[in-house]
């Protein structure tokens, strides 16, 4: 590859990235304004009042990029080697505990008045987990992000913080799923982790009585696994095998039986790959650009702080609007709304800080812990029959 090629490509993947936290900061939009709906019974904003759907984006993106990020490091941080793993472990907990951490302060202080708020709100006679009061095991659980494999605890703040221990169960697991998918293949993972997905959500199973979230990684599975393929397909030289594997990653989306999610799955795949007559004229081309741009990227640098925190916010304003003052529902949600997104939005900037603080703090420790490894440490050769689209990451190749 020429140095010119190269810095074409490196520009392309830079522009795709940013089109990834466009809509990330999209999807989080997408939660604050269903949670709006609900908390203020405006049930007239179809697609929108049902912000499960952005969750299942959210983990969609965050099965991409973790995919796409530890394929292009694995020359320099080889996965045979266990400081990877260390690193890669310490890298994940501290980009979201530190923050996590400090909103659990008044999660824990408030839970109480949080609980009586909620019961409240007008759409409080649909499935809601309890809020529990503080205790010496919710707070273990949640600080140890076990919370969510748990039925009682898994839901049992004001927070939407059930997502973050799904993620973290995603993290653990992230380094033997790609192992998985080395010794069979994409396709082969696929299908193993789908099976997964389909009898953990079946009513045999029964798990999906027990969790009102799905917050159990087996509940989120395929979500994750779609994302991890779409990754590896962007990164496949081989075009046609490419475009073969995104369409096969896409195409699961119909196993949730749901048409919401297919939509979504779908946008997602013309968002980010479409080419040709597909792209319909420009239309993808002003999307990918709308989701790069500024007003873009301040909603995605801001995402995960108004993600755990506008549940904070919102309860206490939607409370007062639906038992202080007598609104329409549209009167009550575009008060609450505006509120919430204004003082979430405004808040972001400060709690943006302790965010980058511990991605900071992470890459320190781990960097240290990876001079500390010897690097004449002897890679092992990850299994030959690696299956379309190979994963020449695990040998060292390109």
């Amino acid at each position: 590859m020429t140095q010119s090629s190269s810095k074409d490509t490196e520009t392309h993947q830079q522009y795709h990235l940013s089109v990834l936290d466009g809509l990330r900061g999209a999807m989080c939009l997408w939660v604050l304004v269903g949670h709006a709906c609900s908390s203020t019974a405006m049930m007239y904003i179809p697609i929108l009042r049902s912000p499960h759907y952005a969750v299942d984006g959210f983990m969609m993106l965050s099965g991409f990029l973790m995919t796409y990020h530890y394929m292009l490091r694995s020359e320099k941080e080889p996965w045979a080697q266990k400081s990877t793993w260390i690193a890669f472990y310490i890298r994940r907990y501290f980009r979201i505990a530190p923050l996590y951490y400090l909103l659990l302060i008044p999660a824990f202080l408030f839970s109480e008045t949080f609980a009586r708020w909620r019961t409240t709100w007008p759409a409080a006679s649909h499935r809601m987990a309890e809020i529990l009061p503080f205790g010496l095991h919710n707070l273990i659980y949640h600080l140890t992000f076990l919370f969510g494999i748990l039925p009682k605890y898994h839901a049992s703040l004001i927070l939407p913080d059930w997502s973050l221990s799904l993620e973290m169960q995603f993290y653990l697991s992230f380094p033997f799923l790609m192992l998985l998918a080395a010794r069979f293949g994409w396709v082969i993972f696929s299908i193993l982790t789908s099976a997964i997905w389909l009898f953990c959500t079946s009513r045999f199973a029964g798990l999906t009585d027990r969790f009102i979230q799905p917050s159990a990684l087996p509940l989120s599975l395929l979500w994750f696994v779609i994302g991890m393929l779409w990754a590896s397909s962007y990164l496949d030289t081989n075009e046609k095998r490419s475009r073969r594997m995104i369409l096969f990653a896409s195409s699961l989306s119909i196993l949730s039986r749901d048409p919401h999610d297919v939509v979504l799955v779908w946008a997602f795949t013309w968002i980010l790959f479409s080419k040709g007559w597909l792209s319909m004229g420009t239309s993808a081309r002003m999307v990918r650009t709308a989701l790069s741009g500024r007003i873009a990227k301040f909603l995605a640098d801001a995402s995960y702080s108004v993600y755990l925190l506008h549940l904070l916010i919102l309860t206490p304003i939607s409370y007062l609007v639906s038992t202080r003052l007598h609104l329409s529902a549209g009167t009550r949600f575009a008060v609450a709304l505006s509120v919430t997104v204004i003082i979430s939005y405004g808040m972001a900037k400060p709690l943006e800080f302790v965010e980058r603080w511990g991605i900071s703090l992470g890459k320190r420790l781990s960097q240290v812990l990876v001079r500390e490894r010897s690097v004449t440490q002897r890679e092992t050769q990850a299994p030959s029959n690696l299956g379309p689209p190979a994963l020449a990451w695990l040998k060292g190749k390109e």
